[in-house]
């Protein structure tokens, strides 16, 4: 493997980790801003409900006053609109309880899938670690190759160099004798 070849999968290789850890990062991000509105809307919901009871009560006492100081023997019809108001108030307050329930059962999912991605986006930062590794052993290899050939050409050239250096010494001799 060429030098260049291991620094461009080495290169790769860290910037596949640095785009899964913004992608974890933005995901977060995200968590915070759902998991925040779920809250201001779940306070809100709760509000509500303590809004529709309080109304609830006073439509009781008001029913329980009107029964009691009028028509404690005998009902009469002007009781109704209190009836319809406290039906429509209970079944407010179901459907905002359910409400609540359905947030909060999205949320425990939610938090289940953060759990998964978050156990993956691990996975995923241990293979690009073993990959990279990998990468890094198999440049050292490239290396020790290389320079097993460099130290290989340099040591022909030395005894080359040595040959040409021994035939000129001769050469030398020769004329000098």
């Amino acid at each position: 493997m060429a030098f260049s070849d291991f620094f461009s999968k080495f290169t790769d290789t860290v910037f596949s980790t640095g785009k899964q850890v913004g992608e974890a990062v933005s995901d977060k991000a995200k968590e915070a801003k759902d998991y925040a509105k779920d809250a201001v809307e779940l306070a809100n919901l709760k509000n509500q409900i303590t809004s529709n009871k309080a109304t609830l009560k006073e439509n009781y006492a008001a029913l329980g006053e009107f029964y009691f100081n009028k028509y404690k023997d005998d009902p009469a019809a002007e009781v109704a609109e209190n009836v319809k108001a406290i039906d429509a108030l209970e079944q407010a307050v179901k459907d905002l309880e359910a409400k609540i329930t359905e947030i909060k059962d999205a949320q425990v999912e939610a938090k289940a899938a953060k759990e998964a991605a978050k156990e993956a986006a691990k996975e995923k930062a241990r293979e690009a670690a073993a990959k990279a590794k990998e990468a890094a052993e198999d440049a050292g290899e490239a290396v020790d190759e290389e320079l097993a050939k460099v130290k290989e050409a340099a040591e022909d050239v030395a005894d080359d160099v040595k040959d040409k250096a021994e035939e000129i010494k001769d050469k030398i001799e020769d004329k000098i004798d």
